[in-house]
């Protein structure tokens, strides 16, 4: 087929002359688009044979099988040979388009007539150009004649239907219905097809034509580009060539199968000519990506035709381009959020841009992606839109403003409007809901979820407006809601009493200290000084600071102040020394609290006033700052009895600041009604045998368990035995019906029977004397007395018994009572017959002794046999033979003295008397012969005679001194005492001097003679060279002449009161001179005075010395009491200071001063005396003549009067110190009143220190003031026999000069004067002495009395000390005591409260625990399928519903429509759980809560299941419930709630990060508009009725997730019980509980 061809119809010509006309303006831009100039212009695709070389599919070709044809010419016919298999002789389709010239020409052929191609049979060819092309016109050129008749027809979409073109026919109205020839007027349909008979005739034979154009015959070909009619016309995807009737000339009527094989269809060539379709916009058309033509679109155009706009163009409708305009797409204006846009005709026809974006991001809406989408927001044109989010619930409308808040509903708050306001609560269609909380029993507001509040621990109910079962008064301010029962423990049940009212116990300290005392360690009270408005204390010392120890008033039953305020006030001259905190102690029923408080500062202080400090703190167990930690009943167990309260400003010191004031809250019941009601005091509602109204006593008929714990204790029933009731608290019965015992178990002495029987004649009298016991014989029924009167037996106590004597019955005459024998205890009263049934003589004696009643002692023994208390009354006398004078087996029968011979002596005359010895037989005892001068005594050795001789005496009868001694006198023998290397011999001569050796001399022999001297070699003294002899001659001259001058100036009294003391050495020294010479019956006595006197100074020294320490001692100690005696402590006690104490310790403290004033000034003088003794030198000189003793007279005097006036002086320097120190006392107290210095300060402490450091000293000296004063007894005893000593010497010195002047006259007036001096010195020295006796008797009535009172005191002081250990030690026992009942108690209660509490939980668990665990389970699995549902993809969710809905699973053809209602299911699951995503998150942490709860509820069941168990028993009538079952439903409840708490968990965090809810609301909307056009174009019965179904699933869903919120709740409550169970459960279960509750 030739690519051009030759028009040989004229028609064909002037048509396709036409068209090219028309396309000759813009023939020469046909390549390219746009202008030289850039602007685009209308370009097509280059006109062409669209049919060369495509495939035609024909309906029928020859060859199949192989057949003969003829070709019919003008007069003959050539046959030929068609055979589909034979590539030579073969007419197959593709010869219909290929490239063929006229001289080869080639053609397709149909099989012919003979195979039955006549009409009505036609034969198609179809050529399928791929795309949508403009034909211009069709071209068939026919090998054999042209047909009968066929026609042309058309498609303009792939499957669309077939339209006809154009008929051929030369019958058009028999065969296709049309008029022959017909056309087409203007205003026609120009799309219709026309038939024509021009082409229909049978000639030529062959090389026939038939061209058709499209635009021939229609009026609008010349307008073609306004058209839409002809554009649409021309426009063809394919072709049909429908070959219908063959041209005959009419001889196939005969059969000849040549003829038939002579008609058939033959076409050379099928051309069509045309453009690829691209409406102006594109230059060429290219293969597609699919393998199919495209046209490469041009003007932000495509599609295949270049029919639609660029998706981003489509600002103007989409136009074919035109020769006047290309008609480009323009670009849609999205400012930039969106890549996409459509095309709308309103909004073009309104606006004139058509461009309406879609998709646009940055959640932007509007045309033009010009503003934020509804409900979204932003702040600036250039950022993107944030969705508002606001709550659809909670907001008055879902869009916010330009900075993204909502506009929320009443009580509804945040950004968003998505949370609750404070008091709101369940955020729902309607806003929040306000909480109904109520403000005393809850924490907080409510739960803004759903309106749950949050109770105080010990408060319940859904608006926490009731007090748990056991607590009562709800109480804003208090921390747990409600305050505990007490009841002292023995109920639960208590509320508020309405007739107390509120009273202050206040300490203002307006008036005195107002009962306050201070209190140091160790117990000592010590009183607070006191200033209108505050006391305050002054410290012992740094360390013990001391406490303010409070009145009896804050004491005691205090527990009307449990729960409320102490408030202690400290002042001071300046804030800075006000405490920073302060520290307070409670004691009270056996327990100890303290309290470290802090101040909280008052803003708004007026600075004129004192500077002031106020504690506060609440009385009960949510104080955080008492320790230890008390439960709610310890702490009023405390208050029960609050026994000390103690308060110290531990923040400073008590003396930097003063407690101003003490204020206790509390309630009195005998108030004024006037004050405020107290409705923090309880009234119990006591239980069965408790009555009061706290429970404190025991109802009658009841009495305390353990009376030790008193209000404590349990009561339990009487047990009397219905023989009378028992006391309340001690439970002792007080027992009738002649019954006895704690509970009337036994019959009363003097009755018999059975008391337990319990009917008023249980007991009988028993037929005894004076109703004495009896006992009956249980076999024989016989009564026995069984506690006969004394001295009686027999079953009815008719006789007497062994020991006793008598006729009880008066079987022998008159009734006589039997009586003890009267045997004087000389009897064994437990041997048999020991006197005389009868009569009553003693039978039996014992003891020696004898008579009725054995009252006297047998012969040959003595004592007193009537004398019960001797250990041996007879005993035998045993009298001594050799001093007996008589025999020896006779003595005195009571004293038992034998008869003695004469200076015989002893009971039993064994020994002599005294002053005798030598007992013999029939002579008696010899006197003794002891010397009376050296001996002791007359009394001798009673068996030798040997005498008790005087020291140094010897000899059997003392008649000589001892060798080495001297001197026998009445004071025995005094000791030489000599030199034993300068004496002859070691005896000594008997003035006591010594025989000394050649150069030696002295009394001792132990100095060396004058010209001599000591070798310390020889140890001897040898004689000095010859030339000290002439000195010595010379100095013996000088001496004598001395001598004679100390004669003459003795006669004068040179010596007198005023003269010179000679020191003793200097007469020691002239008697060494004159050793020699001297007479042997002169110096002793002199040196014997000398050491006498010595003696005596020197023991009034050590008596002075001692009286001093011991009035020291005394003086401390005395301070000592006066300061445990709380007496002010000074030597001076002003009057004024004492007048708050009572006249008895007043009138102790002032003697105590007294005393004590007369003790230091006694020791004072003492101490002066004992210096001036130390100062007394007595001279010792061997006097040659009388007068040297009325010089030591003389001297004795002068020393006497110094002493005197010492003693004077003394005494005023005394006088003037203790007036100095009372004018010193009362400066200090004066500085004491005034303590605003810091002198003043440290001077109180000096004095403090000195107090403590005297007391201290009081207990060691007052212990060794006894022994002292015994001593000092008997130093005095000592002084006075030296004082004797001295007196005789004197006398015996009188003597002596009276013998020795004889001559001269001058002696006559020295012997006279002597006389009268020694008189008047010995006078002195006695009158001394008794003065020193009245004194030294003075001090010892003095140290008498004093320590008479002393040991009162001092008893006292130890009898209330021992009294104070004993309380403290009962206290502690009580305390103890207290506690351990109250224990008991406080055990037995819990266990009964708790049993009984968990018997009515756990029989509440029996009733409701299958219907709650039924529901539990069918939560779980209703919630299980929600779950899958959510958390599954599309496909699990189809596959799911599919499940669901079992009809649609019947209809497998409704597979597709199943799945896309069961996406629309999913969108409505989706947005339920959107709606339940909430509660879901809810339900989650309540599972998890709940999951906790029974976990702790399952280890305390655990624990506790032995306890029940015992519980359950002792409650026998009530319905058992095992435990074990209750615990493992717990358990399999709590691993379902662990599931269903992952399985939400898994769902919430799947729903918030998985999926996106942007992405979710795109699928679902996407879902709902498939869904929506389903709906549209299937309209099924079937479709409706499942869709139905599907909303009643849905329903029934949403329906389910209520009654899991039901369930939940339930499951909540349940857990509630639980807790109250868990919590209720005791710790132990006592054995006799059930006892307790009988």
């Amino acid at each position: 087929m030739a690519a051009t061809f030759a028009l040989s119809s004229p028609i064909l010509a002037l048509v396709f002359s036409h068209f090219l006309h028309h396309y000759c303006p813009v023939w020469a831009a046909m390549d390219t688009c746009y202008d030289e100039k850039g602007a685009s212009s209308r370009c097509m695709p280059k006109f062409e044979n669209v049919a060369f070389n495509r495939t035609v599919v024909v309906s029928n070709v020859c060859g199949s099988p192989p057949e003969d044809y003829c070709m019919q010419t003008s007069s003959t016919r050539s046959c030929h040979y068609c055979d589909a298999s034979d590539p030579e002789l073969n007419h197959n389709a593709s010869l219909l388009t290929d490239f063929n010239r006229n001289e080869e020409p080639t053609w397709w052929q149909s099989q012919s007539m003979y195979y039955g191609i006549q009409y009505p049979s036609y034969v198609n060819l179809t050529l399928h150009l791929g795309k949508a092309f403009e034909i211009t016109y069709i071209r068939l050129k026919f090998h054999t004649s042209r047909p009968e008749s066929f026609a042309i027809y058309k498609r303009t979409e792939k499957d669309g239907p077939w339209l006809p073109y154009q008929y051929y026919s030369a019958s058009c109205g028999k065969t296709y219905r049309r008029n022959t020839k017909g056309y087409i007027r203007p205003g026609e349909d120009e799309r219709t097809a026309v038939c024509t008979d021009e082409f229909s005739d049978i000639s030529p034979l062959t090389g026939g034509n038939v061209a058709f154009s499209t635009l021939e015959g229609r009026p609008s070909a010349y307008n073609f580009d306004q058209s839409l009619a002809l554009q649409e016309w021309v426009t063809a995807t394919d072709l049909l060539i429908s070959l219908d009737r063959l041209n005959t000339f009419g001889d196939e009527f005969f059969k000849d199968p040549k003829v038939l094989r002579s008609y058939f269809y033959a076409i050379s060539d099928f051309s069509v000519g045309g453009r690829c379709k691209c409406n102006g916009h594109a230059s060429e058309c290219v293969e597609g990506e699919q393998g199919g033509l495209v046209c490469a679109c041009q003007h932000h155009t495509v599609g295949t035709d270049c029919q639609r706009c660029h998706p981003f163009y489509q600002d103007r409708p989409w136009a074919r381009a035109t020769g006047d305009s290309a008609n480009e797409c323009l670009k849609c204006n999205c400012s930039g959020k969106s890549d996409e846009c459509v095309f709308d005709m309103e909004q073009y026809r309104s606006t004139g841009s058509g461009g309406r974006c879609v998709s646009c991001r940055d959640n932007t809406n509007g045309p033009h992606c010009e503003r934020c989408k509804e409900n979204h927001y932003r702040k600036d044109p250039e950022e993107a839109c944030l969705p508002c989010n606001c709550n659809i619930n909670g907001s008055l409308s879902l869009q916010c403003d330009r900075e993204g808040r909502c506009r929320c509903r009443v009580g509804v708050t945040g950004e968003k409007c998505d949370t609750c306001q404070a008091g709101f609560h369940s955020l729902g269609p309607g806003g929040c809901r306000p909480c109904e909380c109520e403000p005393s029993g809850s924490l907080d507001q409510c739960s803004p979820l759903d309106g749950h509040c949050y109770c105080k621990p010990n408060v319940e109910g859904q608006s926490c407006n009731r007090c748990k079962p056991g607590f009562f008064n709800m109480q804003r301010e208090h921390p747990a809601g409600c305050q505990p029962c007490f009841c002292f423990g023995h109920s639960f049940a208590c509320y508020s009493a309405n007739h107390y009212r509120a009273i202050d116990i206040t300490s203002d300290f307006n008036e005195d200290q107002d009962g306050w005392w201070g209190e140091f360690s160790g117990g000592l009270k010590y009183p607070l000084l006191w200033k209108e408005g505050e006391v305050y204390l002054l410290p012992l010392n740094e360390e013990d600071t001391g406490f303010y120890r409070a009145p009896e008033k804050f004491l005691g039953h205090k527990v009307n102040s449990y729960g409320q305020l102490l408030s202690i006030t400290f002042a001071s001259e300046t804030s800075e020394l006000l405490p920073d905190r302060v520290t307070l102690l409670l004691q009270g029923s056996g327990t100890a609290l303290s309290a470290d408080l802090a101040y909280q500062p008052l803003p708004d202080v007026d600075p004129s006033l004192t500077p002031r400090r106020s504690f506060s703190v609440r009385l009960h167990e949510y104080e955080v700052s008492f320790r230890p930690h008390l439960s709610a009943f310890e702490f009023q167990r405390l208050l029960h009895n609050l026994t000390t309260l103690k308060i110290s400003n531990a923040g400073g010191h008590n003396y930097t600041s003063q407690l101003a004031g003490v204020t206790l809250t509390s309630a009195s019941s005998f108030s004024s009604p006037a004050s405020a009601p107290a409705p923090w005091v309880e009234a119990c509602s006591c239980p069965r045998g408790f009555a009061g109204e706290f429970c404190e006593r025991c109802a009658p008929g009841f009495t305390r368990e353990d009376p030790g714990r008193g209000a404590f204790s349990t009561c339990v029933s009487c047990s009397c035995h219905q023989h009378g009731t028992c006391h309340p608290e001690t439970g002792v019965c007080e027992c009738l019906d002649f019954t006895s015992g704690t509970t009337c178990e036994r019959c009363l002495d003097g009755y018999y029977g059975n008391a337990l029987i319990g009917t008023r004649g249980d007991c009988q009298a028993c037929p005894c004397p004076g109703l004495s016991s009896c006992a009956q014989i249980a076999e024989t029924g016989q009564v026995v007395c069984t506690n006969c009167p004394a001295g009686q037996t027999g079953v009815r106590c008719q006789i007497c018994e062994d020991g006793y004597y008598g006729d009880p019955l008066g079987t022998s005459g008159t009734s006589r009572p039997c009586a003890r024998c009267t045997c004087n205890g000389n009897v064994d009263f437990n041997a048999v017959g020991v006197c005389d049934h009868f009569t009553g003589r003693c039978l039996k004696c014992l003891r020696h002794t004898e008579g009725d009643q054995c009252q006297r002692c047998k012969r040959g023994f003595y004592g007193d046999a009537l004398n019960q208390a001797a250990r041996q009354k007879c005993r035998p006398c045993r009298c001594n033979a050799a001093g007996t004078s008589g025999p020896v087996d006779e003595c005195h029968p009571m004293t038992g003295n034998c008869r003695c011979l004469a200076h015989v002596t002893g009971r039993d005359c064994s020994h002599c008397e005294v002053g005798f010895f030598n007992l013999q037989p029939g002579i008696g005892c010899e006197r003794c012969k002891c010397n009376p001068v050296g001996s002791v005594s007359m009394a001798c050795h009673p068996i030798t005679g040997e005498c008790v001789c005087r020291a140094g005496v010897e000899g059997t009868l003392c008649g000589s001194c001892r060798v080495g001694f001297f001197g026998f006198s009445s004071h025995g023998c005094r000791a030489c005492n000599c030199d034993p290397m300068g004496s002859a011999s070691m005896q000594c001569h008997g003035n006591g001097t010594c025989q000394c050796r050649r150069g030696f001399v002295g009394h001792k022999c132990d100095k060396c003679e004058m010209n001599y001297f000591y070798d310390r070699a020889t140890h001897q003294c040898e004689e000095c060279p010859v030339c000290y002899g002439l000195v010595k001659k010379h100095a013996e001259k000088l001496q004598t002449r001395l001598q004679d001058l100390d004669k003459l100036l003795a006669h004068f009294d040179c010596r007198g009161r005023f003269g010179k003391r000679h020191h003793p050495l200097k007469y020691a020294t002239t008697g060494l001179y004159e050793g020699e010479h001297q007479r042997e019956d002169t110096f002793p006595n002199a040196l014997e005075d000398f050491l006498a006197f010595q003696e005596a100074r020197e023991a009034f020294i050590k008596q002075f010395s001692l009286l001093e320490a011991s009035a020291g001692a005394l003086s401390a100690q005395l301070h000592g009491i006066t300061f445990a005696l709380n007496c002010s402590i000074s030597l001076t006690v002003e009057e004024d200071e004492d007048e708050g104490k009572d006249e008895e310790s007043t009138g102790a403290c002032r003697t105590f001063t007294k005393i004590l004033l007369m003790i230091r000034a006694s020791r004072d003088q003492l101490k002066q005396a004992t210096l001036d003794l130390d100062n007394v030198v007595i001279s010792f000189e061997v006097m040659s003549a009388p007068n040297k003793w009325s010089i030591m007279v003389n001297d004795s005097l002068v020393l006497m009067k110094s002493h005197r006036e010492t003693a004077d002086h003394i005494e005023a320097v005394a006088s003037r110190a203790v007036r100095e120190s009372k004018q010193a006392f009362n400066f200090l107290m004066d500085l004491l009143q005034d303590n605003s210095t810091e002198e003043y300060t440290r001077n109180l402490k000096e004095q403090i220190t000195r107090m403590q450091q005297q007391k201290e000293n009081l207990t060691v000296l007052l212990n060794v003031t006894v022994a002292e004063h015994l001593a000092l007894v008997e130093e005095d005893a000592s002084f006075k026999l030296a004082v004797g000593n001295i007196t005789s010497s004197l006398h015996q010195l009188t003597l002596m000069d009276a013998g020795a002047a004889s001559d001269m006259n001058q002696t006559e007036f020295n012997q006279t004067h002597p006389d009268n001096s020694t008189a008047q010195l010995s006078e002195d020295i006695l009158k001394q002495t008794e003065e020193l006796d009245q004194e030294i008797q003075t001090k010892e009535n003095l140290i008498s009395n004093i320590s008479k009172e002393m040991e009162s005191v001092k008893q006292t002081v130890l009898k209330n000390l021992e009294e104070v250990d004993a309380i403290k030690m009962l206290q502690e026992n009580v305390q103890e005591a207290k506690a351990s009942a109250l224990t008991s108690v406080v055990m037995g209660k819990e266990v009964e409260s708790d049993v009984i509490t968990i018997h009515r939980e756990v029989e509440n668990m029996v009733k409701e625990w299958p219907r709650r665990q039924a529901q539990t389970k069918t939560a779980l699995k209703k919630q299980r399928p929600q779950e899958e549902k959510v958390l599954s993809e599309v496909r699990k969710k189809v596959k799911q519903i599919e499940k669901m809905l079992d009809p649609a699973r019947e209809n497998a053809s409704l597979t597709r429509n199943i799945t896309k209602e069961a996406e629309q299911m999913a969108h409505d699951v989706a947005k339920g759980s959107k709606a339940i995503l909430t509660q879901a998150k809810h339900t989650r942490t309540a599972a998890s809560q709940l999951n906790s709860q029974i976990d702790s509820a399952l280890n305390k069941l655990s624990e506790r299941e032995l306890l029940t168990e015992k519980a359950k028993s002792m409650i026998p009538t009530e319905p058992e419930v095992s435990l074990s079952s209750i615990k493992n439903d717990m358990e399999a409840a709590k691993l379902q709630l662990e599931a269903y708490s992952v399985t939400l968990s898994e769902l919430i965090s799947k729903i918030d990060g998985s999926v996106p809810l942007e992405r979710f609301h795109r699928i679902l909307n996407e879902t709902e508009r498939r869904l929506s056009m389903l709906r549209g174009s299937v309209e099924s019965p079937a479709l409706g009725s499942k869709i139905q179904k599907l909303h009643s699933a849905a329903k029934e869903q949403q329906s389910r997730l209520s009654l899991i919120e039901q369930d939940i709740q339930e499951i909540r409550e349940e857990r509630d019980s639980l807790g109250d169970i868990a919590s209720n459960l005791p710790q132990s279960c006592p054995q006799a509980l059930g006892e307790g509750k009988a």
